[in-house]
């Protein structure tokens, strides 16, 4: 497997994105975002989705590969941008029909359905994912990155290829790390500290490392389905969620949450895999398109992905009591994680995956310091 896009990925897909068949595509990604009215009055911005179209005529015989994931916007683009370039490097025997914010089934269902082959490609993150491969359970180790330069350095690297030649062997093929961002917290109480922490009920996603990470920070962490939590926060079952800020913004946890803290305390990426039956039934010129529309895609997915973001923080900062954690405070979190290490080793099947973490995240914050 070969994660290193760098740069002449990067470069391709906005190429292909200005160049390639799609409707208004590029008009569309360069006017400023739209805007509505909230409820106190202030202008919501939006990012407006693309839609594109490949040009090309789809074949009496084309494969039609079966897409499923959530409702995130930009991996959504990204799917879209992906059946675009697939049926125009295909010629119009390969597509994709795409099935949205998980009408198929939770994560674990497409999951369990892509392993055994019912369904072709499916997107979910990375805890969800560690469940079925535990050497995942690696990348809930909170407080590893600074920045997305450092993510996609080791995601791209040594480190992302040892972890999808483990998933082969789940049933999987790893296409791309998608970007999910950092995760940040939403409560209705001002955070400034870890005792702010203290008895607050968060939800959080079902994994051992998430546990207990907020158990090590004085709060009560519950686990619970996405599907779920809106209702929790508003009926009080919950006072707390992390995500990142374009999903806690999309998902109106600011109409059911006053306080917004840009922690960036843990980077969760989310995974599109391909059933690996159906990887292996594809010919060897077919498997080659896909991974190189793959590719395409994820360079795409993560600059959509910051422009997402970008909009939904100016949303949170003019609706929500914004704030980030001091230096100080940072320092007090990080060492109440620091046994998280210990604990990944527990659970990972291969000990090594987490030391090798660590010296490809060494690399990369030499590569890439953190701002300031």
């Amino acid at each position: 497997m070969n994660f290193k896009r760098g740069i002449a990925a990067t470069m391709a897909a906005v190429m292909l994105f200005g160049l390639a068949g799609c409707v208004g595509s590029k008009e569309q990604a360069a006017e400023d975002s739209s805007t509505s009215t909230t409820k106190n009055g202030y202008v919501e911005k939006r990012v407006e989705p693309v839609n594109f179209e490949s040009g090309v005529e789809l074949t009496d015989d084309c494969y039609r590969f079966i897409y499923a994931l959530g409702n995130a916007p930009a991996t959504i683009d990204a799917a879209k941008f992906f059946k675009m370039r697939l049926e125009q490097e295909s010629g119009g025997t390969l597509s994709c029909d795409i099935y949205t914010d998980n009408v198929l089934g939770s994560e674990r269902e497409l999951l369990e359905g892509c392993q055994f082959g019912n369904y072709d490609i499916v997107l979910a993150t990375n805890a969800t994912v560690a469940s079925f491969d535990n050497d995942i359970f690696c990348l809930d180790i909170p407080w590893l990155f600074d920045n997305k330069q450092q993510v996609y350095e080791v995601l791209d690297g040594p480190l992302g290829d040892r972890l999808g030649d483990g998933l082969e062997e789940k049933g999987f093929k790893l296409l791309q790390w998608q970007e999910n961002s950092f995760r940040t917290l939403s409560t209705n109480k001002k955070i400034e500290k870890m005792s702010d922490l203290q008895g607050i009920k968060i939800r959080i996603m079902e994994n051992e490392l998430q546990l207990q990470q907020w158990k090590n920070y004085g709060a009560n962490p519950t686990p619970m389905a996405f599907t779920e939590l809106f209702t929790a926060l508003q009926q009080k079952t919950v006072d707390a969620q992390d995500n990142g800020a374009e999903l806690t913004w999309q998902t109106k946890f600011q109409e059911v949450q006053s306080h917004y803290t840009y922690t960036k305390h843990i980077y969760s990426p989310y995974l599109i895999l391909m059933s690996m039956e159906k990887f292996e039934g594809l010919t060897p010129e077919q498997q080659e398109i896909v991974l190189k529309v793959s590719d395409e895609a994820v360079a795409y997915e993560r600059e959509r992905c910051s422009e997402y973001e970008a909009v939904a923080l100016e949303n949170i900062k003019n609706t929500m009591e914004y704030g980030e954690l001091s230096p100080e405070a940072v320092e007090e979190f990080k060492a109440a994680c620091a046994d998280l290490k210990d604990l990944a080793y527990e659970k990972v099947k291969d000990p090594s995956v987490v030391d090798l973490l660590y010296s490809e995240v060494e690399k990369a914050k030499a590569k890439f310091p953190a701002e300031g």
